[in-house]
Order: structure tokens, then sequence, then C-alpha cells
């Protein structure tokens, strides 16, 4: 009769893994049949979420038309700025909101005066 401990042992640690699908094979395998590499005793960790750094965005002119403010957004795009347009005009379905509320053209911190040089000597000087 096999001691019991022995029985746990050998079924606990004589497992192999394929790093690449993360198969699992029985003691004697070597090579993953799908993939054609060679199995690893321990998969590695797995990676975390990465990190997500949140950037406040400023606030740099005050449009009344989602047009106006997506050229303008396109201008400092052709310029290497990252801008965001905003509007509570509930996804474009209500134009009106943006008309009384405004459509806002926002720019990272570090990124404000060179944007609102860009859009003055661009003529575009809402």
């Amino acid at each position: 009769m096999i001691p019991q401990v022995a029985l746990n042992n050998s079924l606990a640690g004589d497992f192999m893994f394929c790093p690449k699908c993360k198969a699992e094979y029985r003691e004697g395998y070597l090579r993953c049949t799908d993939c054609d590499i060679d199995l690893v005793h321990e998969l590695p960790p797995e990676p975390g979420p990465s990190y997500v750094e949140y950037v406040d965005f400023i606030k740099i002119r005050t449009y009344y038309s989602r047009h106006d403010a997506d050229l303008a957004k396109s201008l400092l795009s052709a310029n290497s700025i990252h801008a965001v347009v905003i509007s509570d005009d509930a996804g474009g379905i209500h134009h009106g909101l943006a008309f009384s509320r405004g459509v806002h053209l926002m720019v990272q911190e570090e990124d404000v005066e060179k944007a609102k040089e860009i859009l003055y000597n661009s003529g575009n000087q809402n």
C-alpha cells in the first residue's frame, strides 16, 4: 500500500506547464504538443493591471458649435497637443444644449500656453 503522504506529494509537484498556452501536462512530457515549445515547472506570474495615470485637463476655449471645437482640436492635434472636446449636448442629440452651454476645448495643463498660442496665431480667437 502507498502511503497517503507520498501519493499527495507526487500529485502536487510533478506537473509541467506550457508558458505560451498555459496548458498543464503530467509527468513525462517535456514539450507542448500544441505550441511545440519546452514546458516549465512553474508559470510566470500574471502581470497585474497596468497603471492608469489620470491627467487633469484645463478648459482653454468655449465654442458655440461642436464643429468649431472639433476644428480647433484637429489644429492642436496637428501640432502634437492632445485635446478633448466636452459638450453637454446629450451625445449630439440636443444641439441646442451645446449652443446654450457651450462646447469646451480642453488640453493638458502643461500644454495650455502652447495651445492658446497656436489657436491665436491661426486666427481662431473665439
